[in-house]
């Protein structure tokens, strides 16, 4: 196989002996791409991917057919990344500091500053499960959905933090910090106090605005994928609820998706906070004043329902 000007091969790679002698006459559209940073090829899936090493040249042989190596382990975080992966409860990037809140199956979730102003930053972190080139591919597609989603959640009308920055070189949202308390606790609050007239009147309210804000979202071909009270904050001094975390949240005008989202959160409900009384039914009353689509919801939910029993007592 003839090899472009320029170019030896190694290890199932080829790179550049030097820059002055490459031959700059098959400069077209890569499958196969040189970056003089890391002196190595990379597949276009990856380029598309990881952004983070800077392309200097591109080539295609039309007689030449390589294959990346199953051991191949592309590098799509720079150093500043990899200290933010492997910070345990505090740390800083560059002069912003960051303090870790809290980790779950798919992110860390760090306090920090933006311009000033207090705020969230949320960093999804790779898999080691994956293959790294399918891994940067889905972390890529659910960072930039998830940020999708929550900006088209806030033009329906349904408040969620305001999304300040988006990185897609250390996959992480920057986010408004909400100063306020998740509706989990304040319902955790009311089964354990018992329910008195100001707490009955604070539970119709919270309810009636959680029924809005999902049939705001559904209206509007939205599913927010993990409808808990742990997603949902209520603002101090407005008392304003704000859902957040919308990394399942996808796209859907389907009555079916609609009756699961809602199917969530019943459940939730009945697992978490069964001394708060009826208070689903709250909800749904609120959604069913707020939506245009209930009906045929509703109907699905029943059937949802039914489901969920089944699997229930099956096991």
């Amino acid at each position: 196989m003839k090899l472009p000007t320029g170019f030896v091969r190694q290890n199932h790679f080829l790179t550049v002996k030097s820059v002055r002698n490459f031959d700059t006459s098959n400069l077209i559209v890569p499958p196969l791409c040189v970056l003089r940073r890391i002196n190595q090829f990379l597949h276009p899936g990856v380029l598309r991917s990881c952004r983070p090493v800077c392309v200097d040249l591109a080539v295609r042989s039309a007689s030449a057919s390589l294959s990346l190596p199953r051991n191949f382990q592309p590098k799509t975080r720079n150093k500043a990344s990899k200290k933010l992966k492997n910070m345990d409860s505090e740390g800083d990037i560059g002069k912003e500091s960051l303090l870790l809140i809290t980790q779950g199956a798919e992110a860390r979730v760090f306090e920090s500053t933006f311009v000033g102003r207090r705020s969230i930053v949320k960093e999804r972190f790779s898999k080691k499960y994956r293959h790294p080139i399918l891994d940067v591919k889905l972390t890529l597609k659910r960072l930039n959905a998830e940020a999708r989603c929550m900006t088209k959640a806030r033009k329906l009308g349904v408040c969620t933090p305001v999304l300040y920055a988006v990185d897609p070189l250390l996959h992480s949202l920057t986010l408004e910090y909400i100063q306020g308390v998740s509706v989990k606790d304040v319902f955790l609050e009311f089964g354990a106090n018992g329910m008195i007239v100001e707490e009955e009147q604070r539970l119709d309210d919270i309810a009636a605005q959680i029924g809005e804000a999902i049939a705001k979202l559904h209206d509007g071909g939205l599913s927010h994928g993990d409808l808990t009270t742990s997603n949902m904050l209520l603002r101090s001094g407005t008392n304003q609820l704000v859902l957040i975390d919308f990394g399942l949240s996808f796209t859907s005008s389907l009555p079916e998706d609609k009756a699961v989202d809602l199917y969530v959160l019943e459940r939730a409900l009945l697992s978490m906070h069964s001394s708060c009384g009826n208070v689903m039914d709250r909800i749904l009353t609120a959604y069913r004043k707020s939506s245009k689509q209930w009906s045929a919801t509703f109907n699905k939910l029943a059937q949802v329902r039914q489901r969920g029993r089944k699997r229930t007592m099956i096991g």
